[in-house]
This record gives structure tokens, sequence and C-alpha cells, in this order.
């Protein structure tokens, strides 16, 4: 994969924009996840692309092993990317920077990166999706004091948006000079085809990162045990996704332990644009075990498409599934996984319910429109600075 330095403008609109020159730092294609599809979700907008003339500084370059750790090449890295973000704040009016800062070498080039655009001169917005961040506390974020320091070397004037209550709360703590506020995520809801909950067999769907922090091997210890359950309907899982995130070596010791339990039929493998639109069509529950996370973008995908959603406490799942929409078990408890997983596969009415409920949901907190609306706002506060 060759290195991605190019700046996308956003498509080009019949009515050209007047408002605010917006250039959004992020990861983006060829890279997958979160970060990704909320970066180009947001750039192609095209109610955004009404009210501001949205760029895209796409800083994705080959994945490698050491990626977010402090090594000699991904310091030049983030030279680099300093300079270009300065360059292209010089004639933007707001820089909007895509970050995970879970880890200090990742926090020191989200800081860096938001210093290169005040120095630019374009007000500027920090994104932080980590899930470690923003699953607070509760989740263990402890950060040590080479941590804090790096984190308030952020300059006071940069407003921080998190995507959980539980993150704006640890970062308003942290920095009680900084203006920190929770922004949702979103998609667009239209794209998805809504499922049928009600069919059978029922079909469990995980879409996600082949990633031990998915909660991919307790997923893997509960599917035996619920096979061990004979007076269930008819039932299978499907498990999609890819490496991307943490390598091959990873996802492969992840899809070994499945096809050691007798599991490797479950295994589908990575699918995107339309296919994801369709195998979630073809679902009846959503399940996501993780262990830690900001606000999934899966999850508000599944949502759209009408599935009950099956996850975790942690991160912003805590504000974003309620009772109507899903059902939450701890993170790390495959007994409570199995139980809940058997309650959704017997239980039909309660699919039927669930379902609607979150695609009710998804089209009133989490639909593109309703982001936009809110980016904006936050754009030509920026602008002012």
């Amino acid at each position: 994969m060759s290195e991605q330095t190019t700046s996308t403008p956003a498509p080009a609109s019949s009515t050209p924009a007047a408002g605010p020159r917006v250039v959004v730092v992020a990861q983006a294609a060829p890279a997958q996840g979160g970060i990704a599809s909320f970066a180009e979700n947001i750039v192609a907008d095209p109610t955004l692309n009404r009210v501001a003339r949205m760029t895209m500084l796409n800083t994705t370059r080959q994945a490698v092993r050491t990626a977010g750790t402090l090594n000699l090449g991904n310091l030049r890295n983030v030279v680099a990317d300093a300079w270009r973000v300065f360059r292209a704040a010089r004639s933007a009016d707001v820089v909007h920077v895509q970050s995970a800062p879970g880890r200090l070498f990742p926090l020191a080039r989200m800081v860096t990166l938001c210093v290169a655009g005040r120095l630019g001169g374009a007000g500027v917005l920090c994104h932080v999706h980590s899930g470690r961040v923003n699953g607070g506390n509760a989740d263990g974020f402890a950060p040590s004091k080479p941590y804090l320091f790096v984190l308030r070397r952020l300059p006071r004037s940069v407003r921080i948006l998190t995507v959980s209550n539980a993150g704006t709360r640890v970062l308003s703590k942290l920095l009680p000079k900084h203006h920190v506020e929770t922004v949702d995520n979103a998609v667009d809801v239209s794209r998805f085809t809504l499922a049928d909950p009600k069919s059978e067999p029922v079909v469990l769907m995980f879409l996600g990162t082949i990633s031990a922090r998915k909660g991919l091997y307790d997923l893997a210890d509960a599917a035996v045990l619920l096979k061990e359950r004979t007076d269930l309907p008819p039932w299978e899982l499907r498990v999609v996704g890819g490496a991307a995130e943490v390598g091959e070596e990873e996802a492969e010791a992840i899809r070994s332990t499945w096809r050691e339990k007798g599991l490797g039929d479950c295994l589908v493998g990575p699918l995107a644009g339309q296919a994801v639109v369709d195998a979630l069509a073809a679902a009846s529950v959503f399940v996501l075990p993780s262990h830690w996370e900001g606000q999934p973008m899966v999850i508000l995908e599944a949502m759209s498409a009408g599935l009950p959603i099956l996850s975790t406490t942690v991160g912003a799942n805590v504000d974003v599934v309620g009772p109507d929409e899903g059902v939450l078990v701890p993170p790390h408890d495959v007994p409570a996984l199995v139980d809940a997983l058997a309650d959704l596969v017997a239980d039909a009415d309660t699919r039927v319910r669930l379902g609607p409920g979150a695609r009710v949901r998804a089209e009133t907190a989490h639909d593109m429109p309703v982001l936009a609306g809110r980016l904006a706002a936050l754009y030509e506060q920026a602008a002012r600075r």
C-alpha cells in the first residue's frame, strides 16, 4: 500500500458552499474502521457541503506492526503530517482533527497536529474517538503522568469533541479550562435495508475488526456454550471482518481459535460497501461483545438496519443502546453473553420489539442530517475563533 498524501475535496455540489473552509484530518481509505468511515461520511455529506467547503487531508500510510509506537519512522510521519496540516490551515478557516489517543504516542501526534492547525491560523476542533478515553474511568482509563503532561500541551483555544458522555466527563476534569462536549456519530440511515428480526434460522452477526478487544475470544466461548442449549430454535453465527486494525498475526490467532472450537464455518471474512448493507439485512441480531469502545459506527449501521443490538457496557454503548434498542452485558462476562444470546434466539417477540426501536433511535439521533447540523454550528463557531 503506498503512502496517501492527497487532500481530497468534497464532491461537487450544484450550489457551491459559501461557508467556512473546513479541512478534515483523518486516516481515511484505504484505511478502514470507524474513524475512516466517520471522516469520509462528513466530507461527502451534501448538507454539510451546502454550508461549508469540505476537504479531506488523508494521513493514511502503509499499515505496519509498529503503528502508534515511538520510533524514527513514525516521528518522521508526524513531522510530515504536521507540516501538511500547517500548510492546509493557512488557507482554511477550520481544521477538524480526527484522533484516537488511547496511548502516549498517538496522543502526542494528536496534540502536534492540533498545534500545527492553530499555528497555520485556523480554528481547530479535536475529535477524540478513542475507546479507551471515551470509556472513561469505569473502563479503566487511568492516564499516566507523561500522558497528562502531553495532553495539557493542547492549546486552550482547541475545542475538544468526544463521542461519549463518559469521555466528556473525563476530559473536562483533566482539562478544566478547555471546552469539551459530546458529539454523537452518525451514518446515512437511508442506505440500509430493514432486516427481519423474526426470520429463522436466527442469524447472529458480528461485524468489526478481527481483534481481541472486540471480544471475539469471548464470543467463541459463548457460541460453544450456546450450541449445548438444545432447546433453542435454529440459529447460526456469522463473523464478518478483517485484520486492518491489528495486523494479520493477531487476526489469524483468533481465527485459529475459532477453527479449533469447531466454529470455522462462522468466519465470513471482510466485506465492504453494499455487501455490508446486504449482510446486515440478512441478519436477525447484531452482536458486538467489545472490551472497550468509543461510539462504534457498526452499532449505528446495525441499528439503521433495524437489528436488535447485543453489546457490552463500555464507552458510548450505554448512551446509545437502551432497553428499547437492545441488551448490554458486562465485558468479559461469557455466562452473561450466553444468556443474552439464548434469550434473543428464543424470543422472537423481543427481537421484533427491539429491531424497530433500534431503527427509530438511528433515525432520530444518529442520522447524517442530525450530525451535519451539529457540525455546521461547530464549524461556524470555530471559524470565528
